[in-house]
């Protein structure tokens, strides 16, 4: 995929996670001060599908990769960590930025592409990275993706991926491919976090087999300490979810 078709596929995506995103939160979770209590009285709760491999995070520098609404954010700040998201869409810092204040925490929030995260100056800065629930499908370029994660993670980093199986998203995501070594753009609507809600628009997808994924967090200088395949919410037999955790390679 050319360059001037991977920034209008971003901005295309950009697009569709800014209309309406800040209405559909307060939608799903009620107001930023009611969803912040919530956060508040157990945070643990929220990030309870990463603390696991993270450890204690009191002190820790973390970098929550397209942090979107910011809760998981806000929840890890609760705990302690020193918290930086990245996150292309203006709504959605709006809302974490209302979060963080109704928790009484502080979040620092950058509205950026993940893939110009240079022009932060976070260079190396990042204790660990946290990345949750519908990350890579957004990026056509691996490889590229996952420099970008090292380029951000200290010299002994982590990084921690809770995502949708490549499975799940392939073979029985409804607007999948339905194909599982299928390498072509989806279209298919932005997700709402209201069930039943209306469109919000449209983004493209680009699915990844977990060969494709392996191989290019290997090939960025990473090596994989865990790789775990969780049951689909709706569908024990298959998986739904995946966590990889890999440490900067020494």
């Amino acid at each position: 995929m050319t360059c001037d078709s991977t920034h209008h596929t971003t901005e295309a995506n950009r697009t569709a996670w800014s209309n309406g995103r800040y209405k559909a939160w307060e939608t799903a979770f009620g107001s930023a001060d009611a969803e912040a209590q919530r956060i508040v009285s157990n945070p643990e709760y929220v990030v309870r599908r990463i603390l696991p491999y993270l450890g204690a995070v009191d002190g820790k520098r973390i970098c929550n990769v397209q942090g979107s609404h910011g809760r998981v954010a806000v929840a890890l700040t609760v705990l302690g960590a020193q918290v930086q998201v990245i996150d292309f869409s203006e709504e959605n810092r709006l809302f974490a930025t209302d979060l963080a204040k109704a928790a009484g925490v502080s979040v620092d929030y950058a509205v950026c592409d993940i893939l110009e995260a240079e022009r932060l100056d976070l260079r190396h800065k990042f204790d660990s990275l946290v990345l949750e629930l519908g990350i890579l499908h957004y990026h056509q370029d691996l490889e590229k993706f996952f420099s970008v994660m090292r380029s951000l993670a200290a010299d002994d980093g982590t990084l921690c991926l809770n995502e949708f199986h490549p499975i799940q998203r392939k073979l029985f995501w409804p607007s999948g491919p339905h194909n599982y070594f299928s390498d072509s753009l989806i279209k298919a609507d932005v997700p709402n976090p209201v069930d039943a809600g209306p469109s919000l628009g449209e983004c493209q997808y680009r699915f990844w087999t977990m060969g494709e994924v392996v191989t290019a967090v290997v090939n960025s200088d990473f090596q994989i300490t865990h790789l775990g395949e969780h049951p689909d919410w709706n569908n024990s037999a298959i998986p739904g979810t995946f966590t990889l955790v890999a440490r900067v390679s020494p």
